[in-house]
């Protein structure tokens, strides 16, 4: 009797249990460019999920990160355990151009021009091309639906610079360093360096969180002296993503007034403190069948986890490891790739393997609907295995930077102050992270 009475119970707590479980029924869909088909296509829930508030809210956050919208409204409809889900959207289109250039020691200039929802479809498309005396970039990508394709070239031509304790100068269209003159009394070789570079890369996003790409590249480096590795170092890199609840990257659609429908909500503090994390895994490879006069394998692996307070204040953990393997010289490992970003430096260590760590604090001392005031101070450090032993790159600092809502980028000031050589870096940011 216990038994039946037992089963009895189980069976209609089953019941229950299934009766208040929802299902998405409809989605009903209205746009001003889109069509209803493709919105209902880039939305996560179909009819048939499982309706659950934590899906709807994340569903309506894709949509937000299309950033194409005037306005985005959602509401829903239960009946029996159907949820009707019913989306009301203004879009539009934008192509907006942007110039900015550099002044010192060594001038830079660029130009970019964005554009998002041009065919109706949520597509953004970007073009940048830049230059300096010490070379040209250019770039052109374009993201639609579950692909993301982009093409790069850059063309160097730069003087290498090494000095004691395994350091390099830090070389780029957009470099201003000035080592050559703070560090001449440690300066012990140089060499004229050309470097031509085709990067073609393709993205597919298989879920919500994971993302595979491939990336075939065209290198050649020349050297002013016979030495080093001249030559040939063509690879194909082959690498996964996988993120979540991470703050999405520049909205440049801002700039025309779209892309701004989750600002009130961003502006709220959150019900409770949540967590987000990336993680990336990539190998590359090269050698005879990519063309390559060179063996060359590497492998990397990147994680960052993030924990946004209920006042939306940020604390940022990241680390980062690379082996090189039996690269060659120009394949090596740079202490700057193992680092965050956030510091400043005018030198490099370059190894074969090393692995590096950072801790950042995003403060917000303002925000309003004009913009967000935020201090960042930061730590970060890397090892690099070079000259038979491990040896540390470290910096500490802050960024002071400000970020219009109608602007994508955040500017201001940072400084770093560099832990193993006591110099001190004071530069004005523009993008970057935030």
């Amino acid at each position: 009797m216990k038994k039946a009475l037992l089963l009895l119970c189980c069976f209609g707590w089953a019941v229950c249990s299934a009766a208040q479980t929802q299902t998405v029924g409809q989605v009903h869909a209205t746009a001003t460019r889109m069509s209803p088909a493709t919105l209902q296509k880039r939305f996560l829930l179909k009819p048939g999920d499982v309706f659950t508030p934590d899906r709807y809210e994340q569903a309506q956050d894709d949509l937000h990160d299309l950033r194409v919208f005037k306005k985005l409204d959602f509401s829903t409809r239960t009946q029996d355990d159907k949820t009707d889900i019913f989306i009301n959207a203004q879009d539009g289109y934008y192509i907006f151009p942007l110039a900015f250039a550099a002044g010192g020691k060594k001038s830079a200039a660029a130009l970019s021009l964005a554009a998002g929802n041009l065919f109706k479809q949520g597509e953004s498309s970007f073009f940048f091309v830049g230059g300096s005396s010490d070379g040209i970039s250019t770039m052109a990508g374009v993201s639609l639906g579950n692909n993301f394709l982009s093409l790069n070239y850059t063309k160097l031509n730069v003087d290498q610079r090494f000095y004691q304790n395994g350091w390099s100068n830090t070389f780029g269209v957009f470099s201003t360093t000035d080592d050559e003159d703070e560090y001449a009394s440690s300066l012990l070789d140089q060499v004229h360096t050309r470097q031509e570079k085709i990067t073609l890369t393709y993205m597919r996003r298989l879920s919500r969180t994971v993302r595979a790409f491939i990336r075939p590249e065209y290198v050649r480096y020349t050297y002013g002296q016979d030495r080093f590795d001249g030559g040939n170092h063509n690879q194909i890199t082959l690498g996964l993503r996988v993120t979540d609840d991470r703050r999405k990257g520049a909205n440049m659609g801002a700039l025309s007034g779209y892309g701004l429908t989750d600002k009130k909500k961003s502006l709220q503090n959150l019900p409770h403190a949540r967590q987000g994390y990336a993680a990336n895994l990539f190998y590359t490879a090269g050698g005879r069948f990519s063309g390559s006069d060179y063996h060359i394998s590497k492998l990397g692996v990147e994680g960052a986890w993030v924990l946004e307070l209920k006042s939306r204040h940020m604390l940022v953990a990241e680390l980062r490891a690379q082996d090189a393997f039996n690269s060659p010289f120009s394949e090596e490992v740079f202490s700057t790739d193992l680092l965050s970003g956030l510091g400043r430096y005018d030198r490099r260590l370059r190894g074969t393997r090393g692995m590096g760590a950072a801790v950042s604090f995003i403060y917000y001392l303002l925000r309003n609907e004009t913009g967000l005031l935020s201090a960042a101070p930061f730590y970060e450090i890397a090892y690099v295995h070079t000259g038979g032993r491990y040896r540390p790159h470290s910096g500490a600092g802050a960024t002071l930077s400000y970020k219009l809502w109608r602007f994508p980028f955040p500017f201001g000031i940072n400084y770093t102050h560099n832990l193993q050589d006591g110099s001190n870096q004071i530069g004005f940011v523009f993008g970057g992270k935030f």
